[in-house]
């Protein structure tokens, strides 16, 4: 009688690991190899399937992951996603929900185990280079990784599909199969069935030297990721990155400084040619210079000569407000944030957005001047909308925010000790 083939899997990270289990072969083999690991004892092992409902069979395949581990005594939780916008990229946005539903169970002291393969890391070098991808990317899927505050693992990354597919078949496990894995209109799927048979049949064993070259490009990239770090601490400044020091670098680190920046902040990175773009707008652009890139969640504006990044803004108008406060309870604000008085409000209050035209005194000043150049000196221009106008019943500009204050405002607070408080917007505009 056969042994059971060997699938030997490093020791976790972590001494819990919740396993991202589809229920497919990949998962299903990860999943019992782990569970049979961890009965010899040192680490837990849980199941955690991700049911995004755009499969007619989601609910079968959400009942059988259920059944394999109630009969494998595996602890299971089952998380429902959604995938709003069809008509934009699918599988980008069931990774996202994945990975927020992932997080959202996710705590200190655990790791999520994926069941990525050998082949995977050739398919996703292969996808990569027709994109025209760069070391960084090309290097691809890495055994461990931060993905916000979670630790990734990907155990099987030296195995190839066909050893999972043996292990599998010995041990009598049972999976399903996902009918849109053999769509060859999808590149994936393309690259799998129709380009990667035809590199075995001329090259034996081009998986695995497409997965060597995947190794050999993420060692160059974690060389190339040190000097980067190097040029990135030199040009940070506070948030934002100082754009004097960023454009002295040679023009290959300023890329490498700008996507390593964007990446640490959890933002979406322009394309190499939107990339590019941006640097030769960034090399002649203004002390206040807007925003010079919009990418699908993200923007980019420089401001007193500094790069920052800011939530991309909703396209729709900006809410408008004009409305009376008493200061006895807070005001929650429709562009974001909310007023609050320290202590009992002395007058009814006017609260309004900007018009443009607006003038303030300053505290110890005779004059009155223009709060447009105030903010701009003062506030990033992608902010401004977002900040309230107080005004008394005269129509005097008492405050903008926390940003500026008045001069009979100033007088109030210093005689009564207590006065306006601003609650600025998570996600400013």
């Amino acid at each position: 009688m056969n042994e059971h083939p060997a699938l030997t899997l490093p020791p976790p990270p972590a001494a819990s690991v919740w396993v991202g289990f589809s229920g497919g072969l990949d998962s299903t083999v990860l999943l019992h190899a782990l569970h049979t690991q961890a009965q010899a004892g040192g680490f837990a092992v849980h199941a955690v399937h991700i049911h995004h409902g755009l499969s007619t069979q989601a609910d079968a395949w959400a009942a059988h992951t259920e059944r394999v581990c109630a009969d494998w005594g595996v602890p299971y939780r089952c998380l429902r996603v959604q995938v709003a916008e069809r008509e934009r990229n699918v599988e980008a946005q069931a990774r996202e929900a994945r990975y927020a539903a992932f997080d959202s169970i996710y705590t200190s002291g655990e790791c999520l185990a994926l069941a990525h393969h050998a082949d995977d890391v050739a398919e996703t070098l292969l996808l990569r280079l027709m994109r025209g991808s760069g070391t960084e990317a090309l290097g691809n899927m890495r055994e461990h990784r931060e993905h916000g505050r979670m630790q990734v693992w990907r155990p099987l990354l030296e195995h190839p599909r066909a050893a999972l597919l043996a292990y599998a078949q010995q041990h009598g496990l049972r999976w399903v199969n996902d009918d849109s894995n053999l769509h060859t209109g999808f590149d994936r799927n393309f690259l799998r069935h129709d380009v990667l048979p035809l590199l075995q049949q001329r090259f034996p064993q081009a998986g695995q030297r497409l997965a060597h070259s995947a190794r050999l490009l993420r060692a160059d990239a974690e060389v190339l990721q040190q000097h980067t770090e190097q040029h990135l601490a030199a040009c940070e400044r506070g948030p934002g990155l100082a754009l004097e020091a960023l454009l002295a670098l040679p023009p290959v680190w300023q890329a490498h400084t700008l996507r390593l920046w964007l990446r640490r902040a959890q933002r979406e990175t322009p394309g190499h040619a939107a990339l590019l773009e941006l640097l030769q707008k960034l090399r002649g652009s203004r002390h206040d210079a807007g925003s010079p890139w919009c990418g699908p969640n993200t923007a980019l504006g420089v401001w007193q000569n500094v790069l920052y990044w800011y939530p991309r803004p909703n396209s729709a108008p900006l809410a408008d407000l004009n409305t009376l406060w008493h200061g006895d309870t807070p005001l929650a604000l429709p562009r974001g944030g909310q007023l609050s008085w320290q202590g009992p409000a002395p007058f009814p209050l006017q609260v309004r957005y900007r018009s443009g035209s607006e003038r303030l005194q300053l505290p110890g000043r005779s004059m009155h001047h223009s709060v447009k150049k105030l903010l701009s000196e003062r506030v990033p221009p992608w902010q401004r909308d977002a900040l309230p106008f107080v005004y008394n019943e005269s129509g005097e500009l008492l405050a903008v925010a926390n940003v500026l204050c008045s001069h009979t405002l100033d007088l109030y607070f210093r005689q009564h000790g207590n006065g306006l408080i601003w609650h600025a917007p998570e996600n400013p505009l």
